[in-house]
């Protein structure tokens, strides 16, 4: 159930995504409690952002977990993102979203993520969107400076296309292991501009955010939707699976640069059929690419 990034660096295949922890409205000790529980399911690694949460303090709530129980770091892989910046309790006066992946910015980001973790040190950092403005040499040697004070394993990129990606991986010395973006069968963006197919030439794991389109996959607004949730429910029941989001982790998983899913989300039912997608009966081709054409997708 592992990936295997770079030499000995490998996360789980399934990751818990902590965008909405603070929706889950866990006390510490239900919160300590689940965390052990996705650990012993196999479910090592945790993601994180410097914004995500109610004021932007969920990597705080995580760092409580680890507060209360610091043996725990030893156990799980930490990833965290920024260069995203939105007004929020630490930064009142920003008025227009910007990114930023100025070297002190970058810094200064890290150091507060591993203060609100409670940890020493950050496995996976990515960048979490692409800034126009961004320096490749001086991005290349923050990286280093985070790498060799220890404070950082790898690095990554979050939400950039194919030539954004190459371009800062031209100037970095690190290579970067993973790329994370957004993946489902309402939401196939990353398959039309050559994403996809980018992660296949560079041989590079990616990640997929809202694998359920953040829950429209099962609530329908539009024909749209509504179609694609019965194409989903027929292949559901020609493979015999329980619920739909089992059809949409095959179909994510199917693809051969061996992606990782992230799961936004607190329900362990949930997770259990997450888990369960990962083995018995596989979709044909035949199903793969019907959802990928429902969704859009011209072949010709």
């Amino acid at each position: 159930m592992k990936v295997n990034l770079q030499d000995n660096f490998s996360i789980s295949k399934l990751v818990i995504g902590c965008m909405r922890m603070n929706e889950w409205n866990f006390s510490i000790e239900q919160s300590v409690e689940f965390v052990e529980w996705c650990i012993e399911q196999g479910i090592t690694t945790f993601d994180h952002a410097d914004i995500y949460g109610g004021n932007h303090h969920n990597e705080a709530l995580f760092g409580e977990v680890l507060k209360m129980k610091p043996q725990l770091r030893n156990e799980m892989e930490i990833i965290t993102k920024c260069s995203i910046c939105v007004r929020n309790d630490e930064n009142p006066n920003i008025k227009t979203r910007y990114f930023n992946t100025d070297r002190e910015y970058i810094i200064n980001q890290v150091n507060k993520s591993i203060e609100k973790l409670n940890c020493d040190y950050i496995d996976l950092l990515l960048i979490h969107m692409h800034d126009l403005l961004v320096n490749p040499k001086e991005l290349n040697d923050t990286l280093n400076e985070l790498r060799d004070k220890g404070k950082v394993r790898y690095f990554g990129l979050s939400n950039h296309n194919p030539l954004e990606f190459d371009t800062l991986q031209k100037y970095a010395d690190v290579k970067l292991v993973t790329h994370q973006f957004m993946l489902h069968p309402l939401g196939i963006e990353n398959y039309k501009n050559g994403t996809m197919t980018h992660c296949l030439k560079e041989g590079i794991h990616p990640m997929f955010w809202s694998p359920l389109a953040g829950g429209r996959i099962f609530n329908p607004t539009n024909a749209l939707e509504e179609n694609m949730k019965n194409v989903l429910e027929g292949i559901r029941q020609e493979l015999h699976l329980e619920e739909i989001d089992e059809v949409i982790y095959k179909w994510l998983l199917m693809h051969s640069s061996d992606p990782i899913i992230v799961l936004g989300t607190g329900n362990r039912e949930r997770i259990k059929r997450a888990i369960h997608s990962l083995g018995g009966m596989q979709m044909t081709r035949e199903q793969w690419y019907k959802i990928l054409i429902e969704a859009g997708y011209k072949l010709w």
